[in-house]
């Protein structure tokens, strides 16, 4: 009897050990597909950067050909409609300050 006793005692210490290590082991797959993931989201959000930058740029880009493609009379009028719009958005700003 005490044989059998100290046999499941040996076996349950065995089976806790490896039970131990295979937490331990998933401890630290556990941290490294966080750091992973980090890893990604921070590739992602430079990438998304990127993206709005070059966007900005061809948006630029495709206004300087416009302005470009324009003779002087369209240029003189579209120079206009552009300062008659900025002043438009310094009056609705005056006027959000005031409030």
């Amino acid at each position: 009897m005490d044989q059998d006793v100290a046999s499941i005692i040996s076996r349950l210490e065995t089976r806790t050990r490896q039970l131990i290590m295979q937490y331990d082991q998933l401890k630290i797959q556990l941290a490294n597909a966080e750091q992973k993931l980090l890893d990604q989201q921070q590739h992602c959000l430079s990438l998304e950067a990127e993206n709005h930058e070059l966007k900005d740029n061809y948006a630029r880009l495709k206004m300087a050909r416009m302005i470009d493609m324009i003779d002087d009379d369209e240029l003189k009028t579209t120079r206009k409609r552009i300062n008659k719009m900025i002043a438009s958005v310094d009056k609705c700003l005056a006027t959000l300050k005031v409030q």
